[in-house]
């Protein structure tokens, strides 16, 4: 097998490659989704191509191909993990009414975007993902943002769809000014307490909060 390439390699990524002489990459799916994804931290962005995935991993070009037909496919997979991943962070937050549950879901949203920076760079900008990933984010805003309004706790003139769009824009916008340093994430706690208040019908005024 190749050896592994020093370049744009971090001691993470060393890690990733199989030990010398074995036949068989011990996870390579998993190996080569963790490669992509440092990559993709390093860089600011998937700029990589699988021949480099292939290096680091220790692994011939053509053993990529066993797992992902391509790149778009291996950013898709990361995708799909990514977003299952928040799902369940978004689903675990409970507070004591449906609009303390937003800004709970919203400091839970912008954490992952800044911990994971990889993993949301890839599910929520970058090219070769799949709208199906775009329309996966939406939809689990969609949720509480209705049981708000169901409960009084969002304004009714905005449809139900519309606000989670504009929730999700507003989170996203906070979580990408945070991994491009345009914010410090020491700002991001006043900024989710002052989004999750935009839409409230039962919120205190903002400079009172």
């Amino acid at each position: 097998m190749e050896a592994a390439t020093a370049t744009s390699m971090d001691v993470s990524a060393r890690r990733m490659t199989k030990p010398p002489g074995a036949y068989r990459h011990g996870d390579l799916r998993n190996a080569l989704i963790a490669a992509a994804t440092e990559l993709t931290v390093q860089r600011g962005g998937p700029d990589f191509t699988l021949r480099e995935i292939a290096a680091i991993t220790g692994v011939r070009h053509a053993a990529v191909y066993r797992h992902f037909a391509s790149k778009s496919a291996l950013l898709e997979e990361i995708a799909r993990l990514g977003v299952e991943s928040l799902r369940a962070r978004i689903e675990e937050q409970n507070a004591a009414s449906p609009g303390d549950r937003l800004e709970a879901i919203a400091r839970s949203y912008l954490d992952f975007a800044v911990s994971r920076p990889g993993e949301y760079r890839v599910m929520a900008q970058e090219g070769g993902v799949s709208s199906t990933q775009y329309r996966a984010l939406l939809d689990m805003m969609t949720a509480p943002v209705a049981a708000a309004q169901s409960a009084g706790a969002l304004r009714k003139d905005v449809s139900t769809d519309m606000l989670a769009r504009l929730w999700w824009a507003e989170l996203h916008g906070l979580a990408m000014l945070a991994l491009n340093a345009a914010m410090k994430s020491t700002e991001l706690g006043d900024c989710v307490r002052a989004v999750s208040r935009i839409w409230r019908a039962d919120a205190p005024a903002l400079s009172a909060a």
